[in-house]
């Protein structure tokens, strides 16, 4: 199989979920309309899923990987490309609190370790840590 990258984005359910909870709230905002504090608060909240729910639809890729590296997003709406040789560690992050795991995929280079969840990459977490080992492999 000759695959020149491979790309992990936000699952769509995720997206359609931050537009319902911003439709949501501007109803709320318009509800509150003549509470100012509400009003501000519901507001606030609809504007930021909003903006967080468009930059999930223009930039919905988080990671990728080729045969020179990964590229992850970084901030809001930045991107790192990251060569094979920089990456000292790639392992998943799995914790139990409360009755629940949470897992994170953790790249590490230098001082910087990035995290992703699955709710970001649409992927269960065990297959993109062997996707990613597998083209480290082969990028040898």
């Amino acid at each position: 199989m000759n695959v020149s990258e491979q790309q992990w984005r936000v699952p769509r359910r995720v997206v359609i979920l931050k537009v319902i909870v911003a439709i949501v709230f501007i109803g709320l905002a318009w509800w509150f309309a003549t509470d100012a504090e509400r009003l501000l608060v519901a507001g606030l909240v609809a504007l930021i899923m909003a903006t967080y729910a468009v930059r999930d639809l223009i930039w919905p890729v988080r990671l990728s990987v080729g045969p020179d590296g990964v590229m992850v997003s970084r901030g809001f709406v930045g991107r790192r490309e990251i060569a094979w040789g920089e990456i000292e560690r790639l392992r998943m992050d799995r914790r139990r609190r409360l009755g629940s795991t949470s897992e994170l995929l953790e790249i590490d280079i230098d001082t910087t370790l990035f995290l992703f969840s699955k709710h970001e990459l649409d992927e269960p977490l065990d297959d993109v840590l062997a996707a990613l080992r597998s083209w480290r492999a082969d990028s040898r």
